[in-house]
């Protein structure tokens, strides 16, 4: 049973559930015709259904071998200074705590997939990314503006011991010059991330999970986002608070679009009211 307050995690929910939800989730997201809610609906259909191209495909199997090497620990155990095979107790325990954060704290391959079709249908130049955790996300994103041939993301990450998994990663997946990662807690980081990126066309916010943090997150970014630019929250359902907060930025008036989507909130920013 999930905690009080808490609703389940995706890793109780079935891929081919969360599939389905996608593909139900399509009919709403292609109600509108302006470009931005058909590229919306063009990637939950193509996440939904596995319509990737061969390039796309490549790149997924790639990330998801990376994510599988991690769970298996061999790479953590150096990540922990410890030989393979020759592991202290705390070298241990952190392997552990890395494998398990890896395995349950990361974004799951069917949305890494959304991802991935998401900017390939928006071509975003500018990208942020609030919460790297250990670059699985930042992978997906990163490998779509590599396709695209344009685009760059800027992630940020708190934690040290995530930041250098997730920028080992990054390089030995050869997305390195597509990803700048940024290290420190997340409100010294962002006001600097957003000025040096600014305009901003697309941001996954996945960070602080909680009511407070969300909204001073969405306020910050609001100046330096591009009118029909995509905002995606991650985790919207996590808490109570999360509900509120999603529910706030859905009613926001710089919002002119929002589609819930289970897991994550895509909010579309509208035009400045006059």
């Amino acid at each position: 049973m999930a905690p009080v307050g808490r609703f389940p995690p995706d890793s109780t929910v079935s891929a081919a559930a969360q599939r389905a939800l996608m593909a139900g989730s399509v009919p709403r997201a292609a109600a509108r015709r302006d470009p931005t809610s058909r590229a919306i609906a063009s990637a939950l259909r193509g996440a939904a259904l596995g319509w990737l191209g061969p390039a796309e495909r490549e790149w997924i199997e790639r990330i998801e071998r990376r994510r599988r090497e991690l769970v298996s620990g061999e790479a953590l155990a150096a990540l922990a200074g410890a030989p393979s095979g020759d592991w202290t107790t705390s070298s241990t325990r952190t392997i552990r705590a890395l494998r398990d954060g890896c395995r349950w704290t990361t974004m799951p391959p069917v949305w890494g997939r959304f991802l991935m079709r998401l900017i390939r249908e928006l071509a975003p130049r500018s990208c942020l990314e609030l919460g790297t955790g250990f670059g699985f996300s930042a992978a997906y994103q990163a490998a779509a503006l590599e396709l695209n041939g344009a685009g760059r993301l800027i992630t940020l990450e708190a934690q040290p011991g995530a930041a250098e998994v997730a920028v080992q990663g990054l390089f030995a997946l050869g997305l390195s010059e597509q990803v700048e990662v940024r290290i420190g807690p997340i409100a010294e980081t962002l006001d600097e991330a957003l000025e040096s990126s600014s305009p901003v066309d697309y941001v996954l916010a996945d960070a602080d999970h909680t009511e407070e943090a969300t909204m001073e997150h969405f306020a910050a970014m609001l100046p330096h986002v591009l009118p029909g630019s995509v905002v995606v929250f991650d985790d919207i359902n996590w808490t109570e608070g999360m509900r509120r907060a999603w529910h706030a930025i859905a009613r926001h008036r710089s919002v002119s679009r929002a589609l819930g989507l289970g897991r994550v909130g895509v909010a579309v920013i509208a035009a400045p009211r006059a």
